[in-house]
This record gives structure tokens, sequence and C-alpha cells, in this order.
């Protein structure tokens, strides 16, 4: 079985908005010249149209343990009948591909499922990063895997999906989209007919006070060609893709679109302004960007990251991340079952200047609890309507709603199966304060 580092997020298709502060005495970002890379995506489609039945029975991609067949409960559930078999179609000549990748968004699955994996055609077997799950953690991932392509055909390509029973009642994760990504050449016969063999761009970044302009250089005859650019981070800051990294590449997926990208542009000259002021004063920070084109909707333009970006430190303010020490495992709530946890801070109300509350959530209801989410006795908005969906939230806080030393959560659903569960990293607070 191949272990496969984690990636996350190499770029992905269309917009999203984001924050920097550059020291006053820093260089700009120079513009990188690396060469960037050309992907194709062939995203997996349900219905048996596309080769994957299984719709008629479920209307999520699920994967199970095999235990789950003679469970005397869930046996006879349908989601017991999900074979965890999908195939997407990728007609690629692949002695034209300078690589492949396999990218998923992945409900981490019950607390406690284990061995999450791959195979691929019936060759090559994959696994991804452990976040958590067989810790009896909630979580979700967005990995990018790398293949071989001798694993690979050019039509349709079988991808069964496994796990193990670990220590859960149910070994059980949820696929929601599946991606394979052709790697083009730079010499593929498709970039030389539609123009693109040659194509090139970078971004460029020019700070503003606690902003950075961020802005696409590339070519002015290529301009026509893009539909629209999606800007991507590499900071010290919140974990929201839950792949256990602080500082990394921020932002994941929700149904193929980008979430918690720091910026996006849909008409020339693709500019996007990246505000940093609720971002802890940090070196080492980057920036890329993903260009679409107008007349290839599953290509994409991967440009090689801007690097040496500097968040300053503030003269009169500070920023810092405060997070949980005490999560439970794991932390859902169902059946009128609460359960809660605390974020300590050392900043007195007072000097708080401005307050965020980080949190993501796999939304299975709140049942009839109107008060589902409070800190502090005070009620947020961190769910929706129960679509068993994933909704990460960065809520502005009023100050006076916190506290120096305990501030307490409190979740609770009343719902009989699936509630609300608060997914890793767990819920944190981003405190603005006066020094």
């Amino acid at each position: 079985m191949n272990a496969i580092p984690n990636h996350t997020n190499e770029l992905w298709p269309h917009s999203w908005a984001g924050a920097l502060c550059l020291a006053a005495t820093a260089v700009v970002a120079a513009e990188v010249v690396d060469e960037g890379r050309f992907v194709r995506l062939h995203w997996s489609e349900q219905g048996a149209e596309h080769g994957n039945p299984g719709v008629r029975y479920n209307s999520r991609f699920r994967v199970n343990a095999p235990e789950v067949v003679l469970h005397p409960t869930f046996g006879g559930r349908v989601e017991a009948r999900a074979s965890g078999l999908m195939q997407i179609l990728m007609e690629e000549d692949l002695r034209r591909l300078a690589g492949a990748e396999l990218y998923l968004e992945l409900w981490g699955g019950h607390p406690g499922t284990v061995n999450q994996r791959v195979t691929l055609n019936g060759r090559g077997t994959y696994s991804w990063p452990r976040v958590g799950v067989e810790e009896q953690n909630c979580a979700h991932l967005y990995p990018l895997i790398p293949l071989k392509l001798t694993d690979l055909l050019n039509g349709y390509n079988a991808l069964q999906f496994a796990c193990d029973q670990g220590t859960t009642f149910w070994g059980h994760f949820i696929v929601d989209n599946a991606c394979l990504r052709a790697l083009l050449q730079r010499d593929h016969p498709d970039l030389q007919r539609t123009g693109l063999a040659g194509f090139q761009a970078s971004v460029k970044a020019q700070p503003a006070g606690e902003t950075i302009e961020l802005a696409l250089s590339v070519p002015v005859d290529k301009l026509a060609a893009i539909a629209s650019v999606d800007f991507q981070g590499n900071y010290r800051g919140y974990d929201e893709n839950g792949d256990g990294q602080t500082a990394d590449w921020h932002g994941f997926t929700k149904m193929r679109q980008p979430v918690a990208f720091v910026g996006a542009a849909s008409s020339p000259p693709f500019t996007a302004t990246w505000d940093v002021s609720m971002l802890p004063a940090q070196k080492d920070v980057a920036v890329r960007a993903v260009v679409h084109f107008k007349d290839q909707t599953n290509l994409v333009y991967l440009a090689p990251p801007t690097h040496g970006l500097e968040i300053a430190e503030r003269e009169h303010s500070r920023v810092a991340l405060y997070t949980s020490k005490d999560l439970p495992h794991p932390f859902w709530s169902r059946a009128n079952r609460p359960h809660t946890c605390a974020i300590e801070l050392d900043a007195d109300p007072g000097a708080i200047e401005r307050a965020e509350l980080h949190v993501v959530v796999w939304d299975g209801g709140a049942g009839q609890v109107k008060d589902y989410f409070t800190l502090n006795g005070h009620p947020l908005p961190v769910a929706g309507e129960g679509k068993h969906d994933v909704i990460y939230s960065a809520l502005k806080l009023d100050p006076s709603l916190l506290k120096k030393g305990t501030n307490q959560i409190v979740l609770l659903s009343d719902t009989e199966h699936h509630g609300i569960e608060v997914l890793l990293p767990g819920p944190a607070l981003m405190i603005r304060s006066k020094r």
C-alpha cells in the first residue's frame, strides 16, 4: 500500500476572497519565474449514465467496513448496500501526461474508523494521512494523492474505496467528490491546438497597509483566453481544512468550489485584495494562483508560488489564535446530549480591538434546539439547515462576549441520529488586542 503525504489543495475551480500586512521596510516579493503546470480535471459524476448506478440506493457516495452487512441493526439500512465502487471517465493519452493525481472531498466518517483507502483499477492501493478519525474525532479531509500512471486507464477508471471497522460502531466515511487530475506535458497536442503551449503566468504581490494587492502577471495577448483566477495563501492561521497543519496552504473545496481562499477575480486585469489584519505576525508567507480558461472549462493552469511575504508586527496591536485544549472525543451532539469545551484567553476584553470565532461543523441538524451552539451562553449561527454538509464559519464577535480566562462553548442537538458535529481542529478564537 502506498502511504501518501498530504499536499492539500493545489488550487481549484472558481472564486473566493480573503486578507496581509508587510513590514514597512520589506521588499515586495519578487515575481516567480518558475514554470507553472497545466492540469485537466476529470470529476466523478453520479448516475448510471456515468457508470455509477449506486445512486439508486444512496444520494451520497458511502464507504462501509465489511462488518456492517451482518450487523443486527445497521445491516438492514440502505446505506449498507453501498459497495464503495466509483468510476471516473478520464479520456487521456497517458503517454502525453507528466503525471496524475487523485483529489478527494471527504467527510472523515464515524469516529474510530480506520485504514481508509482506495484501489485504482485493481492495481495500486493508496491511503491518505491520518487526521484524527482513528482517535475518535470528527474530521474532514481534502487529500491530493500522486498516482502511478500505470495504475490508470484511458477510459473509465474504477476506484474501489474501503475502510476497516476500527473501534467504532460502524466503520464508515463519505466521498463527497473525487477528481482524477491529469498533469499535461508542456508540448501536449491540446495545448498546441488551443494556443496555450507557451502560456505562463505568475502572481505579483504589492503591500498596502494591512492588505496586500494581488495581480496575475500574464502576457497581454493571453488575457482574452482567461475566464477567472483564484488566489490561495500559505500562512499560519486557523486550520479550516482539517489537515492538522496551521502553517500551510489554506482553503478547501465544497461541491468543487473553493472555500477560504484569499482572493478571486473574474475579469481583467485579474486582481484581488488580501486583508490580513486578523492574521498573526509571521514570515514565510506565500501566495499562488489557479487560472481558468473560457474555452477549456476543465483545464486549469497552476501558477508557481510567490514567496518572501511577511505579516509584520503591529506597533500597537497583536493578533493571536487561541484554541481549545479539552475537545471532546468525539465532539458531536444528538439526542439531547450536550458537549462542551473551553478556550482560555489571556487578554482582557477591554483591550480586545476585534475578535472572530472560527469553527468547522458537519451539519446533521440541531432538531428542535434553538440555541444549539453557544459561547459563554450567547448563541452563534455556525450551522445551516441540516443538509449533512461541511460548513466553515469565521464569525465576528463583540469583544464584550468574551472573558479573560475560561470561555465555554456548548453544543446541543436533539436529533435522533446525526446531529451537529464539530470537526477538527475544533473551535478557535482569533483575537486582535492592544499591546
